[in-house]
């Protein structure tokens, strides 16, 4: 049995989705929230995710054709894994020294900014295992190509 050609596009797709409405709450999170505030938040997430997608699937991106199910869905938790802890302890790490530079409070600092680096790295890193894995089982198309 073979996976869908459209898995990974839209695990990225929603990935690029949640992302793009916290990424607009961050800019725009200090407004009244209004009817015409969640519309303008709705229409500029969308507007963002489109533009994420459109970069991302063009000429037939993050298209699966032939890759059996149970070899990606392996690859697929195993690169979700690596990528959260990765997105983790990165975002962790920038969040204590610009939260640290604010406040000056080291046990705030860390709190907050562990909160921050395990929450966002939810929303963040299906998008990117989608790309890490699209472009593993690329290389690995293109390396048994090469073997034949």
């Amino acid at each position: 049995m073979n996976t869908p050609s459209q898995t990974l596009r839209v695990v990225f797709a929603a990935s690029a989705f949640a992302t793009s409405v916290i990424l607009v709450l961050f800019l725009r999170g200090r407004a009244e929230w209004t009817t015409a505030f969640w519309l303008q938040l709705a229409a500029a997430s969308l507007a963002l995710c489109a533009g994420i997608c459109f970069a991302a699937f063009r000429k037939g991106g993050m298209r699966l054709v032939g890759v059996p199910l149970w070899p990606f869905v392996r690859l697929f938790l195993r690169q979700l894994a690596i990528v959260y802890a990765v997105l983790a302890i990165a975002i962790t790490a920038l969040a204590v020294a610009i939260i640290y530079a604010i406040t000056r409070s080291g046990p705030n600092a860390l709190a907050l900014a562990v909160l921050a680096g395990l929450w966002l790295s939810l929303w963040l890193a299906p998008g990117v295992a989608s790309l890490t894995t699209w472009r593993r089982l690329c290389r690995a198309t293109v390396g048994d190509i090469g073997q034949r």
